[in-house]
């Protein structure tokens, strides 16, 4: 059991260590109702006789006060701990509301290419909000061969005929075109990959609309008189 004295009125009071331990060493005087760190105030010993010394954290208030402390008196008035003080509630809505911009923000930059695709007079202002590129949305189950053919052409080489139709209700980016030559056995025997600058001069398909696309090529007559049919895949790269 210790003593400390209230430096604003001087009052002594018996603290204990669970006490203490229990406000962080804060207390408040039941007789003029004065906070103060308890340990700072302490009755010095004969031998050692210290001089109280402010700690990092204490209140400006506080440590203007440790001047005053002075014996002990007889009267031990009752001792009032001071509670825990606990996060006040603007810290938790502003903790609420940057978690939320944040989320905003991640959903923005993932679905910009969406928002592009459904209003295009947002395309420089999403691009320039997340300074990346904002293109036209990749769907590959959107779009659909909706018929093909693949014929030899009169004035030379082979001919292949698609028309690609876009099911959303919105433009997705054109894809690029697998080309697969096979034989009676179903063997490919000629693989070829047109990309979107081989296949249109369009970058995308509009909504619920359809595109006819024509690719002209060369076959080597060995492999020409195997061919037996075809199959064509669009994709994303």
């Amino acid at each position: 059991m210790k003593i400390t004295h209230c430096p604003q009125c001087e009052t002594a009071f018996k603290v204990s260590p669970q006490q203490l331990e229990l406000a962080k060493g804060w207390v408040r005087c039941g007789r003029c109702s004065h906070v103060f760190e308890a340990h700072l105030y302490f009755e010095a010993t004969p031998q050692t006789a210290p001089v109280p010394t402010p700690s990092a954290d204490a209140p400006a208030l506080f440590r203007a006060a440790m001047s005053a402390v002075s014996a002990g008196r007889e009267s031990t008035p009752k001792l009032e701990m001071m509670p825990r003080q606990q996060p006040r509630l603007w810290t938790w809505v502003a903790g609420v509301v940057l978690l939320t911009l944040c989320l905003l923000w991640q959903l923005l930059i993932l679905q910009r290419h969406w928002l592009a695709a459904q209003e295009p007079a947002l395309r420089p202002v999403l691009s320039a909000l997340c300074g990346c590129e904002v293109t036209w949305p990749r769907e590959p189950e959107a779009v659909l061969i909706e018929s093909s053919s693949f014929t030899e052409n009169p004035d030379g080489g082979y001919l292949v005929k698609l028309r690609l139709k876009n099911t959303q209700h919105h433009p997705v980016a054109m894809p690029a075109l697998e080309l697969s030559l096979i034989d009676l056995q179903d063997q490919v025997l000629v693989r070829r990959v047109f990309t979107v600058d081989d296949l249109s001069a369009k970058d995308h398909v509009p909504a619920l609309r359809d595109v006819r696309l024509t690719l002209n090529f060369e076959l080597d007559d060995t492999v020409s008189k195997r061919i037996t049919g075809f199959r064509a895949l669009v994709f994303y790269p």
